[in-house]
């Protein structure tokens, strides 16, 4: 599905933005996502009823692109050459705030401490040193079908995927528990908590090292545990018509020696393979995804490593930020430890 901005749309979300930007030089902080929390009510009720469609599952296959967001490629600069920039850009301020916006109308943006230090807009540029790997900044190998941090409890339930340039016309791959059609005798299978998911990379130590900020060993334990200990757990739960989808291809696998849960995986991104929507994002577009029911990947591209490489903006959204507490160090906060 394809929503596209009108003028009129455009000049209210305009407004808003320049109401924001006029109080805010960053959009890491706690008052600034208040702030945009309540700002966001005054989106315009034509986009907050597709929000809220998403939100609730009333909107069936779980994603949708939103097009019409106009960005000055100029003005905006070069792409980072790696995520660890700054948190304040006054370049890209309009298009980040945007992005909050419409991001709180699908419930409270977040981060993780083990991922950034927190950050909540991360940045998804490639890196040559990842090209190889099953991170953001890989290119040389697919990435592959998952779920965001599908290994932990407390994952989000929605995340946005905002692009700011896109010239080599990478494809993002989405694919929805909806467009499945799953025999019954895998189905049976994947609904059994044979399978094992393990954290992504992207958690580990090695893959958080900054010129801005040092996390200690010490706070990636909770990270660890799920390393050492990982819960067998099933893929598809839920209801006929009302499943939900738990995967990490390159982090997922069966209990070992269950040849038959194996094969039902193996199966499965085989049929994802077949059944994805591909979408070449353009500068301004951004993905709405239900991270209950909804995988996405990338496809092998040809980066340009240079100052008009792709660029994607990434933000995870909660529900409800207190479900997670135990996790943080307060109710409302906004950084999973």
């Amino acid at each position: 599905m394809k929503i596209t901005l009108s003028a009129t749309q455009k000049q209210q979300i305009d407004l808003l933005i320049t109401k924001l930007q006029q109080a805010f030089s960053s959009t890491e902080s706690e008052d600034f996502l208040c702030e945009c929390q309540l700002e966001s009510a005054n989106l315009p009720k034509s986009l907050r009823k597709h929000f809220y469609e998403l939100r609730t599952q009333i909107h069936k296959s779980g994603f949708f692109l939103l097009e019409g967001f106009d960005v000055d490629d100029n003005k905006i600069g070069e792409t980072p050459q790696h995520w660890d920039t700054s948190w304040e850009n006054n370049s890209t301020l309009r298009e980040e705030i945007f992005q909050c916006l419409i991001s709180c109308s699908l419930g409270e943006p977040f981060g993780w401490n083990t991922q950034e230090n927190g950050r909540v807009l991360r940045n998804i540029v490639p890196i040559e040193a990842d090209k190889n790997e099953q991170l953001g900044g890989s290119s040389s190998v697919p990435l592959f079908w998952h779920i965001e941090e599908a290994f932990h409890p407390h994952r989000a339930e929605m995340m946005t995927i905002m692009c700011y340039r896109n010239n080599e016309r990478a494809g993002t791959n989405i694919c929805s528990i909806t467009q499945m059609n799953i025999p019954e005798q895998y189905l049976i299978i994947l609904k059994q908590p044979r399978f094992l998911i393990e954290p992504d990379k992207s958690h580990f130590p090695e893959n958080n090292k900054s010129k801005h900020w040092e996390l200690q060993s010490e706070e990636f334990l909770k990270i660890k545990s799920f390393l050492l200990n990982p819960a067998p757990a099933p893929v598809i739960s839920g209801p006929e018509g009302h499943e939900r989808l738990v995967i990490d291809q390159a982090f997922m696998s069966a209990v070992d020696g269950d040849k038959e849960a194996t094969e039902a995986l193996e199966w499965l991104y085989q049929h994802m393979d077949e059944v994805r929507t591909t979408v070449q994002m353009n500068p301004g577009d951004v993905v709405f995804l239900d991270n209950r029911r909804v995988a996405h990947g990338r496809a092998i591209y040809k980066p340009n490593y240079g100052p008009q490489a792709r660029w994607l903006r990434r933000i995870n959204i909660a529900a409800d930020l207190t479900k997670s507490f135990e996790w943080k160090k307060a109710p409302y906060a906004r950084k999973i430890l």
